[in-house]
């Protein structure tokens, strides 16, 4: 996992100076929620851009029985604990940590909120891939929609967006995200 890490962040170190040439068309920043994660952002055109995001997320899926077999779960440390078994309750879900990538193509509208501040609308379709901690990997489509301010004194945005996924590998599945985040761009 950390030698993904390592290339998405050579890729990140790669980009940036490169776009950074282009003047504010490059935005680096954070997203709070789920997933947490670094965000970037490269505007195409004045009403186009792609976003990346890197980060950690969460996920849940049914019982697994076999943590409760003593012998299985000493041999399976790694496996068991990365689902995050409520113990006490013996709930039949659990949780796992697992590391989040995804990529989306936006469109902004700047005419729906009529302000002397910029507060685009932005939607449209992404990828989503996550690797979980028990080695397992996850691919969806995203549709992505939410709003920005942008403040016309500063190279910054603040943001909220909510991203339905549909996985399509290893099964079908629904799933959404949703988060807060904010960028400065170079």
């Amino acid at each position: 996992m950390f030698q993904r890490l390592n290339k998405m962040f050579t890729l990140l170190v790669i980009v940036t100076p490169l776009a950074m040439a282009g003047g504010h068309n490059f935005g680096l920043g954070f997203v709070l929620g789920e997933p947490t994660a670094l965000d970037a952002k490269l505007w195409t055109s004045e009403t186009t851009a792609l976003d990346f995001g890197l980060g950690w997320g969460l996920g849940y899926n049914g019982y697994d029985d076999k943590c409760w077999n003593n012998k299985f779960y000493y041999n399976n440390q790694g496996y068991c604990n990365d689902r995050g078994y409520d113990y006490n309750y013996r709930d039949d879900r659990y949780g796992y940590r697992g590391l989040h990538l995804h990529a989306d193509y936006l469109f902004h509208n700047f005419n729906v909120i009529h302000s002397s501040e910029k507060f685009p609308i932005y939607y449209g379709p992404g990828i989503n891939l996550n690797f979980w901690n028990h080695g397992g990997a996850q691919i969806g489509f995203r549709g992505v929609g939410g709003i920005a301010w942008m403040p016309r004194a500063t190279p910054i945005d603040l943001f909220f967006e909510i991203a339905p996924i549909i996985q399509i590998f290893p099964g079908t599945g629904f799933d959404l995200n949703a988060g807060i985040g904010a960028r400065f761009y170079f």
